[in-house]
């Protein structure tokens, strides 16, 4: 039960490299924002993922007097969004509901493109850690037999050595089948990367 419960520190993966530069094929609308708003191009690289912003209320663009007020679910990537001008927290999610990401926006003048590779938390399951807990099982077991043999033979007054290296052999099964598991008890994590661009026309 301790072994089925032990996490560890997450593994941390390099960061994702950048998504390029190039325009996501978004059909975006003819007219123009609105005063005050800027229109935003979104677009996640793997698969598409549903878009939710949440815009800081600590964060009063230039030239504005207020917060934007925006807040709540835009669209399936790829995707066009009108913004009122500030800052932005965007939240990530796929369909599946099984991958997830948070992010920055700042939407100003013109067009922001936005592109990000997601970053990830997998969390470990039962199933990676089966087999390496057979391993200590089995390892635990073999050792057993092997120092009870050797201590039998002891006793009797005959040699305890093939006891003692069918323990030594269950001992060292059952460090590595443990080390395994830890490994495999550990939860991959990987930070995500943002290429992000203006262009003054939308």
């Amino acid at each position: 039960m301790l072994a089925l419960g032990c996490a560890g520190e997450p593994r941390v993966l390099e960061p994702r490299a950048p998504p390029s530069r190039s325009m996501p094929a978004v059909q975006l609308p003819s007219t123009p924002p609105a005063p005050g708003q800027g229109r935003v191009v979104l677009d996640t690289v793997d698969e598409p993922m549903r878009v939710t912003v949440e815009a800081d209320p600590g964060f009063v663009p230039p030239g504005a007097t207020v917060a934007p007020s925006r807040t709540g679910q835009l669209c399936l990537t790829p995707c066009a969004a009108d913004l009122p001008f500030g800052r932005y927290r965007v939240y990530l999610s796929s369909p599946s509901g099984q991958h997830g990401d948070v992010d920055e926006l700042i939407v100003d003048q013109g067009l922001t493109v936005y592109r990000r590779a997601p970053g990830q938390y997998v969390t470990p399951s039962v199933a990676n850690k089966a087999a390496p807990l057979v391993v200590v099982v089995l390892g635990l077991a073999l050792a057993t037999v092997g120092l009870t043999l050797a201590a039998s033979s002891a006793a009797n007054n005959g040699s305890a050595a093939p006891g003692l290296v069918v323990g030594g052999l269950g001992i060292a099964a059952a460090a590595a089948g443990w080390g395994w598991l830890y490994d495999a008890s550990r939860a991959v994590q990987q930070s995500g990367a943002t290429t992000t661009w203006r262009e003054q026309t939308p």
